[in-house]
């Protein structure tokens, strides 16, 4: 049985690859209790297959990836302040202002955490044209798949599917353990150049760049059968998907849900670091965050990264002040509402005959500022008349054809101010149809 986890923990970890292992090893370092979560039964399982030796890591030449992981693992489990749950994953999230994150786990296992770490990692493209799901054929492999069992595949036909470094290194293997090799790429080659040669220099594999892709691949007995409007329809004994990775979307989805049933929009996927969520105490770090290029020692130094960005997070509440969420009697945030001038914009005749009555509404976003209980300097802070003129001068300035364009002039000159970090703009044209208006907003910026 698992030992018990606390009521609370700072920070909830979801992953337990080299990302979510290096959050974790820093967050408990910092002082900060911390939940590990993974759903395979091991940390690092993702690099158990990769047992060539690699010399990517810096200081640990000809070690394999499989014994680097192990390593790593070794760490996380060495300290006491990480508590884990392996071979589980959230069952569904919650999020409130008060009280964070809830991870529902398996078995009726409930833990709020006061932050939310994702690192859940990639997971490989398998289109479903050409990889088959159902029925599921294991004759057709995706990256995870081929690295796993390249070296048991009986001697035969293989077709790669992709051009990239993981389609040509695998060419070449596979070439020189007697298989008869087909790499197809949809583009030229994009593997780094020594293996780009090392692949035109070899005669037994045949090389069928810059052709789209086959239309079908499906199971056919003993082989698979691979159509294509260039080859007709061909059979192989194995056929791999190696077009690349996408983050893996589960738990985001998840989040998407816990943010929606608290009226919060949901951040986009694959989602970069954004400061509205930071201050929902939710974060992500490595490969799921498609920030760095994939590998493992990207992986390490991002969650560095993200762990300084949690104990940032979880820093006022340790001092005794409310959380981020709550703290908003600092943020600022210019109103102008109901400006109506005439516009040069449209593109219809008689638009383009003379100015067009608009209505802009605009909100300015100076985010934190300190509070002020008396008369401040002008000078210290954005005057507002400053933003009516700068939106009564992009719109009258020259004629503009699109409104989309016009929102983009306005939101590119606010953004521009100093101090303003978040800038949504409404532009409504009053008169042109007679039975209604018709406006676009725009967002940018932090908010």
């Amino acid at each position: 049985m698992p030992a018990p986890l606390p009521a609370i923990v700072d920070c909830a970890v979801i992953g337990g690859g080299p990302a979510g292992c290096s959050a974790s090893s820093w967050l408990a370092q910092l002082g900060l209790s911390t939940l590990l979560v993974e759903r395979q039964t091991s940390l690092c399982s993702s690099l158990d297959a990769l047992r060539y030796p690699q010399d990517w890591l810096l200081g640990h030449p000809g070690e394999t990836l499989a014994a680097a992981g192990q390593r790593y693992a070794e760490h996380v489990l060495r300290q006491p302040a990480i508590h884990t749950r392996l071979g589980s994953q959230p069952e569904h999230l919650d999020w409130q202002p008060h009280a964070g994150w809830t991870l529902h786990l398996p078995g009726g296992e409930r833990v709020n955490a006061r932050s939310l770490l994702l690192a859940t990692g990639l997971q490989p493209r398998r289109p479903s044209t050409l990889y088959p799901q159902s029925p599921r054929c294991a004759r057709v492999l995706d990256a995870v798949e081929l690295t796993a069992r390249r070296e048991q595949l009986p001697v035969g036909r293989v077709l790669l599917l992709g051009g990239g470094d993981n389609a040509v290194e695998n060419a070449l293997f596979l070439q020189a353990r007697g298989h008869q090799v087909t790499i197809w790429s949809r583009s030229d080659w994009r593997a780094q150049a020594h293996l780009i040669c090392e692949l035109e220099a070899c005669s037994g594999i045949e090389r069928r760049p810059a052709e789209p892709m086959p239309s079908a691949v499906e199971p056919a007995g003993e082989t698979v059968a691979v159509s294509s409007k260039r080859h007709g329809t061909e059979h192989f004994d194995h056929v791999a998907v190696l077009l690349g990775y996408e983050p893996e979307p589960s738990v985001w989805l998840q989040v998407c849900d816990a943010l929606q049933r608290a009226g919060i929009t949901a951040p986009s996927h694959p989602w970069r670091d954004e400061p509205r969520f930071a201050e929902l105490g939710l974060f992500v770090a490595g490969d799921a965050s498609s920030r760095l290029h994939p590998s493992v020692q990207t992986a390490l130094g991002d969650g560095v990264v993200a762990a300084k960005q949690v104990e940032a997070f979880l820093r006022p509440a340790r001092e005794g002040q409310p959380p981020l969420a709550l703290r908003r009697n600092n943020r600022q945030i210019i109103h102008i509402s109901g400006l109506r001038f005439g516009a040069n914009l449209g593109v219809l005749d008689f638009e383009r005959e003379g100015p067009q009555p608009i209505q802009v509404d605009a909100e300015v976003n100076l985010g934190a500022q300190t509070i002020v209980s008396r008369d401040a300097d002008i000078g210290h802070v954005l005057d507002y008349r400053r933003v009516r003129q700068i939106i009564i001068d992009e719109c009258t300035a020259e004629h503009t054809d699109l409104l989309e364009a016009l929102l983009g002039k306005l939101c590119t000159r606010l953004m521009k101010l100093s101090g303003v970090v978040g800038v949504r703009i409404k532009v409504t044209k009053l008169e042109i149809f007679p039975d209604c208006q018709v406006a676009i907003s725009a967002e940018c910026g932090q908010w």
